[in-house]
């Protein structure tokens, strides 16, 4: 397999873990806190990590759930690494979120 080949196909397996695992985290905080509050959650964290990791900007939140197919699409040309990163601070980030969240509700 070609040098090239090899990174996109690790590219799209990288992101393909990410995808799922960010729409497991909307299926299950979502039956928690609702659609509304999730999504714009989501939005803050997009907002802010897709400063530092562009790749986060193609993906697009509302009530409804996530669309990541334009997430894929943008991860084709960038190393493995790089998408694990932006993955893994947007994932931190909205961690953040919950937390800070669920900190006002139990005090």
């Amino acid at each position: 397999m070609k040098e090239g080949r090899e990174e996109k196909f690790c590219s799209d397996l990288v992101s393909d873990l990410y995808t799922n695992l960010l729409k497991e985290i909307w299926e299950s905080v979502s039956a928690l806190i609702g659609e509304a509050i999730l999504a714009l959650l989501f939005d803050l964290a997009i907002r802010k990590i897709g400063e530092r990791y562009s790749l986060l900007n193609f993906l697009k939140v509302s009530e409804e759930g996530l669309a990541l197919e334009e997430v894929k699409k943008g991860c084709r040309n960038l190393p493995p690494a790089e998408i694990h990163r932006g993955f893994q601070s947007l994932i931190n980030h909205l961690f953040q979120l919950f937390s800070a969240l669920a900190e006002g509700v139990i005090n």
